[in-house]
């Protein structure tokens, strides 16, 4: 069963920097990244889903932790399956690409000189 992932890679020490002048721990930011959608996305989304006219009993229920008991009729099957509806997040860090630069070729000094002697 996957889990929330809040930056799986990094201690709880490690800095995270957004800009020049901010930066703080990797912990911090994982603990906030949880509490926000424990409290306020969840609420946030039951609110959503309330107002489109789609109810889900969630009191106290956690769509990002275990789940929303749900039932499901699939097309052909014979029956309801139920189940829970669980929502899964990953944050991550993905690291920049580094440039990759071909590195000069000793034919490439022989080349230029061939080049300024037909100039």
């Amino acid at each position: 069963m996957h889990e929330n992932s809040f930056l799986p890679n990094y201690g709880d020490d490690d800095v995270c920097s957004p800009s020049e002048t901010e930066m703080f721990k990797v912990g911090r930011l994982r603990k906030t990244i949880k509490e926000a959608f424990i409290d306020s996305i969840q609420k946030a989304l039951n609110e959503v889903l309330t107002n489109a006219g789609l109810k889900f009993y969630t009191h106290k229920k956690d769509w990002f932790g275990d789940g929303i008991d749900c039932k499901i009729l699939e097309i052909g099957a014979k029956g309801w399956q139920k189940g829970k509806i669980k929502i899964r997040v990953i944050v991550e860090f993905c690291p920049d690409e580094p440039e990759i630069t071909e590195p000069e070729s000793p034919l490439d000094d022989i080349r230029r000189m061939i080049n300024e002697v037909k100039s």
